[in-house]
């Protein structure tokens, strides 16, 4: 099991255990427990439970650590029950905070992610995208700067691109815009990273307002993204949900929403792995009152998603695209 699919479950299971991450990101995090206590805990997610021995060297840090993993082990479990450290497990379903164990039944967590390999190249699908979305040609080192990498990794990657792009005395360009879009939604997986689910009762258009007014008001960088997004670049369908990407884990409890199920949430706030969403939603031209990803990462989210008519939707977005009007 990946460690994206780990730490989405742990999340599920912290909200059915009644702990309330209250602030922290995929490296840090402030708990919340039922008796508003707080702790501050480094986490560290594994595939696989420590060894004895990395076990013992998280157990001599200075910092409190939570573990999170697949499975316990004997070991992990009596060093969790004695307050040595915090521990979240997906099968058996636990989490053990503060010594106590706070999960009372065993519920479903979210199914298994479809595994890719290696290292996501982030920097080059965020090239594509930006010369999917660019005006006209281009310098690396302002394809750097639009994307938020360097200018050498940039080189690196155009190197491997040239199926998609060109270079003239002006500068790189895309040379077929609809050969990257296409190419993008085989191939981009979508920003990843852990989600968190809620439910509130205002419409799509009011959730998303109100969750970036909030997300924007504490520092966390809210990007707008599916269905509330694609009704702004494409106008087609009305949004049934609203997807949030955010620099770190946001407690909207106090924005007037409730903890959710996967299931049942009618908004989803995502921190992602991807770090380039935040550069190429600045190339963003179309105007709205709330920060929006970029079209070709919201493209993907609504492809994503299982509404009986996304791939309509979808299509509207993508003909946006190429005409230029979702930019």
């Amino acid at each position: 099991m990946e460690q994206q699919t780990i730490l989405s479950q742990a999340m599920l299971l912290l909200q059915q255990a009644e702990v309330r991450i209250s602030g922290g990101n995929l490296e840090a995090l402030s708990l919340t427990l039922p008796d508003r206590s707080t702790r501050e805990v480094k986490v560290q997610v594994a595939d696989a439970p420590p060894t004895p021995s990395k076990l013992d060297a998280i157990l001599k840090r200075k910092v409190r650590t939570l573990i999170v993993t697949s499975h316990p082990t004997l070991a992990l479990s009596q060093a969790a029950s004695q307050d040595k450290v915090d521990l979240i497990t997906v099968d058996p379903a636990s989490v053990t905070i503060g010594g106590v164990q706070r999960l009372q039944s065993s519920k479903e967590t979210d199914s298994p992610t479809e595994k890719t390999r290696g290292r996501a190249p982030w920097g080059r699908w965020a090239i594509l995208r930006a010369l999917a979305l660019a005006d006209g040609p281009w310098t690396q080192q302002e394809l750097a700067g639009a994307v938020g990498i360097s200018q050498p990794a940039v080189n690196k990657h155009l190197k491997l691109l040239t199926p998609f792009v060109e270079h003239d005395q002006s500068g790189w360009k895309a040379h077929d815009v609809s050969a990257i879009v296409s190419w993008l939604t085989q191939n981009y997986p979508g920003p990843r990273g852990v989600s968190s689910y809620w439910y509130s009762l205002k419409s799509p258009t009011e959730q998303a307002e109100k969750a970036a007014a909030f997300a924007k008001e504490i520092g966390a960088s809210p990007l707008i993204s599916g269905d509330a997004a694609a009704d702004i670049y494409a106008p087609w369908r009305l949004p049934d949900s609203v997807l949030v990407y955010l620099r770190e884990t946001v407690d909207f409890t106090d924005a007037g929403f409730s903890r959710a199920s996967k299931e049942e949430a009618t908004l989803i706030t995502t921190v992602p792995e991807d770090p380039t969403l935040w550069a190429t939603a600045l190339l963003v031209h179309v105007s709205a009152s709330i920060p929006l990803a970029d079209p070709l990462v919201t493209l993907q989210d609504v492809l994503a998603d299982d509404a009986v008519d996304s791939d309509e939707a979808a299509e509207h977005l993508r003909e946006a695209i190429l005409a230029g009007t979702a930019r």
